[in-house]
């Protein structure tokens, strides 16, 4: 069996030291010296072709043998505007000059009669690039005139205008060629094609030409520097030699020559524009710095165009966000605010669904519902989303990625609604969230060559080699959502300042009103004391004086006369009624429950002892079909809530039988339509065949007061007993509501909240 092949190290190409490879390309000369004495230190092993003299005879000379001090004095200024032209060895050169540590490095190239640049070739390639923006062209236009100035200035085969990704895969965005160049407009490189510390390089150092690629590179003598033992930083010259994978990667592309200019928009790679010739091409420094001048022309252009449309973008987002936080205060609930204004909040980041978990819990049983808008996975979905978004970190506030499925696997089936999603945390101590949703978007990407085969093994060796084809190759993309933007983040961290904005207007509100509620309790309860002491005497004297009355003069007065007084008697015991209810409703929101075990088949059966004369008196026949459940909650209340129910299903029947049955749901049964829509572990009931309630009244009669009959019909009262029950149910956080209708009974449910916390 042949050996297996060694393991290879993708790595290798992020981490060659491409600025240290101790080389120069054969078209100039390199000779590098002591800032501060002048003293030659390096030289390039080819200057005796150029400058007639060996190395080894140029080492430790002054510069100022090669270029007399007022040439030296001009490089020396040249070294920011740009390359000068001086004479050496008897021929006309370009001169650069930088710094690399404590040396001066001077590059010194031919000059050819080709390499002359005349000021209208000039001036005639950058009005190609700015006159399309000009006419309103935009962007695409823009690139296009690009890669034809520096095709013009270059004379290059193929410009290409390579703008970077995300992930810094390049996507070529414009090119100009010749007829017999292969076109690779449209295409996409992988990342590993410009490895890491090359991109670096092209940041640092904006222009790049590798004149002849078949060509072998130049030693430096020394190749090493006496005080470091490391080869000379060539970071900054246009000289430097080139890396074999490289000049590889470029020989397999069928190119003889390659010429580079760097894109930076606000000091960062944007993109290049890679130029490639058929055959070997020199382009002098001069024409090279025109090609920069037009580089940075069109990131400045590009800028421009970019910041505009970001800031209309911002505008409108700006615009959007003013109407929810208008809508958000025009006074109604914020889940109810945030679902009117969904098509807003879905327009704010470019998203097809928005779900918002303002609840602090995360148990599943006792959390609020997710609020959904649009197209979005389901509650129970974003609630499983949600509690991984709650694991994270809390100093993690926004989140956000177009592959959703690879992050969090439970949705990569949900990609038509769910391909991507934008997380802000609303707030850092509690899992309160708003996320928006964007589906897939299915495209396929053109690649030059498979990108998942960027490089292959030497045979026998661990060294790499550049991919050999460059053939367009379809990959199709699935799962992926259109990526986020800057701005979409910007956006969705606004409404996450204005929702906390709001809400904490809103505290800020309700804290008013929860004092100002608070002195309006204390006045009532003032005002039941009141009642209670100043009123309830003098309404007991109208009934014992009236009574004493009509014993002592009842004989005398006439059947009229004792009419109206016992209605006067009667009167006053109604409204001594009617105070003791409003005092007993006004303390309800006062009182604290007391919680604990209760056996509620033997709460029931005190509440039963308590109303039997009532139910004795109208022959009502009291039902438990079976015995009820052990609940949590302040018994002297609850009974309270049964006594109520009781004395209301034996008041309103009419024809016998008389009945009125007491019974439960339980956890797992079947229950009516009624008490179907109620999640709670147990929903108790009272039923009874009575007179019924017409459906539209089903609510009026939990009003205090309210009664739907004459105060004399079955048996008076004041209407206060519904009032009072629903209120202590829902101070036991359950609920209490009716199913009836006329002439078929009435069945009234309740349910109780888990106990304090």
């Amino acid at each position: 069996m042949p050996p297996s092949p060694p393991d290879i190290d993708l790595g290798q190409c992020d981490r060659e030291p491409i600025h240290l490879l101790g080389g120069v390309q054969p078209h100039g000369v390199l000779v590098a010296f002591q800032t501060a004495s002048s003293r030659i230190e390096v030289v390039s092993a080819n200057a005796e072709t150029l400058l007639g003299a060996a190395p080894s005879a140029l080492r430790g000379q002054p510069i100022t043998s090669l270029l007399d001090a007022e040439t030296l004095r001009r490089v020396q200024a040249g070294s920011v505007s740009g390359p000068v032209v001086v004479e050496a060895g008897g021929r006309a050169c370009s001169a650069l000059l930088h710094v690399s540590g404590d040396l001066s490095v001077l590059e010194l190239e031919p000059l050819t009669a080709e390499d002359a640049l005349s000021d209208e070739a000039a001036l005639s390639a950058i009005h190609a690039l700015v006159s399309p923006l000009g006419q309103g062209q935009g962007i695409s236009a823009l690139l296009q005139a690009a890669a034809d100035g520096v095709r013009s200035l270059s004379g290059f085969d193929r410009v290409m205008v390579y703008r970077f990704h995300a992930d810094w895969h390049g996507e070529v965005v414009a090119e100009s060629r010749a007829e017999r160049m292969d076109s690779f407009m449209g295409m996409h490189f992988p990342a590993s094609d410009i490895p890491v510390q090359a991109r670096a390089l092209y940041r640092r150092n904006p222009l790049r030409l590798i004149a002849d690629v078949q060509a072998k590179p130049v030693g430096l003598v020394p190749p090493t520097l006496p005080d470091t033992g490391q080869p000379l930083d060539l970071s900054g010259a246009a000289l430097r030699s080139v890396s074999e994978v490289h000049l590889e990667y470029l020989r397999n592309m069928g190119v003889g020559a390659s010429f580079s200019v760097s894109l930076l928009k606000d000091g960062e790679l944007w993109g290049l524009m890679a130029c490639h010739h058929s055959s070997p091409r020199h382009v002098s420094a001069a024409r090279r710095q025109a090609c920069e001048v037009l580089s940075r022309l069109l990131a400045l252009q590009l800028a421009t165009e970019e910041r505009g449309a970001d800031a209309a973008s911002r505008a409108h987002r700006a615009a959007l966000l003013g109407q929810l936080v208008e809508g958000l205060e025009d006074g109604a609930s914020l889940p109810v605010a945030l679902e009117t204004h969904g098509a807003q909040l879905m327009a704010l980041t470019g998203a097809t669904g928005v779900a918002l978990l303002l609840d602090e819990r995360l148990d599943p049983e006792q959390v609020e519902a997710p609020l959904l808008v649009g197209q979005t996975p389901t509650p129970e979905e974003v609630q499983a989303l949600a509690t991984r978004l709650a694991g994270m970190p809390a100093a993690s506030v926004t989140l956000h990625t177009e592959r959703l499925g690879t992050w969090h696997p439970p949705l990569a089936g949900r990609a038509d609604v769910a391909a991507g999603v934008l997380a802000v945390r609303l707030d850092p101590q509690a899992p309160r969230f708003v996320l928006w949703f964007r589906p897939e978007v299915a495209r396929t990407v053109t690649w030059a060559g498979n990108p998942h085969k960027p490089v292959q093994p030497e045979p026998g060796h661990a060294r790499l080699h550049p991919r050999a084809s460059f053939d367009a190759w379809r990959e199709d993309v699935r799962g992926a959502s259109t990526p986020w933007t800057q701005a979409d983040v910007d956006a969705a961290e606004s409404f996450r300042g204005a929702l906390v904005g709001v809400v904490l207007r809103h505290a800020a509100e309700l804290a008013r009103l929860s004092r100002a509620l608070a002195r309006s309790n204390e006045e009532l309860e003032s005002f039941s004391g009141t009642v209670g002491h100043d009123l309830r005497e003098p309404l007991r004297g109208i009934q014992q004086y009236t009574s004493f009355f009509l014993e002592d003069h009842g004989a005398s007065l006439t059947a009229e006369s004792r009419d109206q007084l016992q209605s006067v008697v009667w009167l006053a015991r109604r409204a001594q009624s009617l105070l003791e209810d409003l005092f007993e409703y006004s303390r309800l929101g006062r009182i604290e429950l007391a919680w604990r075990d209760v056996d509620m088949h033997a709460l029931v059966e005190e509440a039963v002892a308590v109303v039997a004369p009532r139910l004795q008196e109208r022959k009502v026949e009291v039902r438990l079909p079976r015995r009820l459940p052990r609940v949590a909650c302040d018994a002297v209340r609850i009974r309270q809530v049964w006594e109520n129910l009781l004395a209301n299903a034996a008041k309103y029947q009419s024809a016998p039988p008389h009945w009125v049955e007491l019974g439960y749901h339980g956890p797992g049964e079947a229950r009516p339509p009624a008490a179907a829509q109620h999640d709670a572990p147990y929903v108790f009931f009272v039923k009874d065949p009575g007179i019924g309630i017409a459906s539209r009244f089903h609510e009026a009669i939990f009003d205090m007061f309210r009664r739907l009959h004459s105060v004399q019909a079955y048996g008076g009262g004041t209407g206060a007993g519904l009032a009072i029950a629903r209120r202590l149910v829902r101070l036991h956080g359950g609920e209490l509501w009716v199913a009836s209708s006329p002439g078929q009974g009435a069945t009234f449910y309740f349910t109780l909240g888990r106990g304090p916390a």
